[in-house]
């Protein structure tokens, strides 16, 4: 039961992100969507893989399948790079490539 109550507010989720003019995104509903918040139209790559079977007696599930699919196509990512510039260009401005490597080691403070 609680696996296609996720499911059912994962949806709501996809719809609202994919749906630009909506201010509020319900990712609180469930744990799952809780847990996709940064995967589902936030800095992340995210990849959706469908399983569809080809018997007519599961025609109904693939077809529900499908329109996921299609609706999680319409979500929209923009990855970046997660680096603190100031911190970045302080540190590795004007070392060598063997230096950066034994910088990333210390703390921010400069203490190893």
């Amino acid at each position: 039961m609680y696996i296609n109550q996720s499911l059912t507010f994962l949806e709501q989720v996809i719809i609202a992100v994919a749906d630009r003019k909506r201010e509020h995104v319900p990712f609180r509903q469930s744990k799952l969507t809780h847990v996709l918040k940064n995967s589902i139209g936030g800095n992340c790559n995210t990849v959706m893989i469908a399983n569809i079977w080809g018997e007519s007696a599961q025609l109904e599930e693939t077809i529900s399948t499908l329109r996921f699919g299609t609706r999680m196509m319409c979500v929209a990512n923009e990855p970046l790079q997660n680096v603190h510039k100031q911190w970045y260009q302080r540190r590795v401005r004007g070392r060598q490539p063997g230096e950066i490597r034994t910088t990333s080691t210390r703390t921010y403070d400069g203490k190893s």
